[in-house]
């Protein structure tokens, strides 16, 4: 794990007498030039892989999100001859480039494997194998939920998969969590019907997040390549979506719905997922929210209450800045033994 040093923090070591003077001055001169030569060295680099993602970006929002409904005319053959060549092209830039740059042969295989979902609706609309029924024009893919898209997202899942044995990037587990999150979704109407999408999808979607947060968890725990941050995302995604859709009928629910949101930002910190801390953190923030406007709405003190509240968040933040190690440090003694053993390695 990685501990940034600020020049308080080498003052405070002088104040407690662990550094004199001149030892701290000394340190902060060679973390100074040090900074200085890293960020020379890093700056190209960056900028580099920047790029390379912008591109990867643009290129799978072309193929997909920004497509509009004129490709149709091409008809099912030439959707799917579109991708396929597309997907070959990357494939074998992939190749050339595996041994000049793992994130840029990566990436291109990622852009090989979001192909797949244009491919087979194109091969599907070809043959007229609708195995769920048509599900409307490609673009639809990315509006609408319905379960003819099902078959689409299985093969990018399957495809995907595959990917991931020569992409060795994180990203590369990117394509396989989105198509999972859609899946919470498409996959309602097939377990339920369409007619009745609307009365079970909350309670799919926060079964899939679970499970994707419990697959991260396990690949976490055992990667060499941090595949688990996209399932995540992803996961904590339509976990948390799918509970804040839940109709709360009581104080005590609401409540229970802010309990759990902290809850979230507590394993934020046990992880270092910031997506938790994201996410439980615009939970608990909605049901102040709720509190000022339905519960305490006609409250003088209520606002002042409040705002004491929010200086107090303020202070624990500016001490968990001066004291990180610390805290980090009391949060884990608090936290039972066989959850620490459960615990990722730390990320560097």
């Amino acid at each position: 794990m990685k501990v940034t040093i600020e020049q308080d923090d080498l003052a405070e070591a002088v104040d407690r007498g662990i550094l004199t003077r001149e030892q701290a001055d000394a340190l902060w001169r060679v973390a100074l030039e040090k900074g200085q030569d890293t960020d020379r060295a890093d700056d190209s680099s960056t900028l580099s892989q920047f790029l390379y993602y912008l591109g990867a970006l643009i290129v799978v929002g072309a193929m997909g999100w920004f497509m509009n409904s004129a490709w149709e005319i091409l008809g099912g053959a030439g959707l799917f001859s579109i991708a396929a060549v597309y997907a070959l092209a990357f494939i074998i830039a992939a190749r050339h480039f595996r041994g000049k740059s793992v994130v840029l042969s990566g990436l291109l295989i990622v852009m090989a494997v979001c192909m797949t979902p244009l491919g087979v609706y194109g091969l599907q609309k070809w043959l007229g194998l609708w195995p769920k029924g048509y599900p409307g024009v490609y673009r639809d893919f990315h509006i609408w939920v319905k379960s003819g898209w099902f078959t689409m997202e299985v093969a990018t899942l399957a495809a995907g998969l595959i990917g991931m044995r020569f992409a060795r990037i994180p990203f590369a587990m990117a394509p396989v969590a989105f198509t999972l999150w859609y899946m919470s979704m498409d996959v309602t109407p097939i377990l339920f019907g369409e007619g009745r999408y609307w009365t079970y999808h909350k309670y799919v979607s926060i079964a899939f997040g679970m499970i994707m947060i419990a697959a991260a968890f396990i690949i976490d725990r055992r990667r060499e390549v941090d595949y688990a941050k996209w399932l995540y995302i992803f996961g904590a995604i339509a976990f948390w979506g799918g509970l804040s859709a839940l109709q709360s009928g009581s104080e005590y629910k609401r409540a229970i719905y802010c309990a759990i949101n902290v809850f979230l930002m507590f394993c934020g910190v046990l992880l270092e997922r910031k997506v938790f801390l994201v996410l439980g953190g615009i939970g608990t923030f909605g049901y102040i929210g709720h509190l000022a406007w339905t519960v305490f709405r006609d409250s003088l003190f209520f606002p002042f209450a409040l705002t004491l509240v929010g200086l107090a968040v303020v202070y624990a933040g500016w001490l968990y800045h001066r004291r990180q190690a610390e805290l980090d440090r009391f949060v884990r003694a608090v936290t039972p033994g066989w959850i620490i053993r459960l615990l990722p390695q730390n990320r560097d």
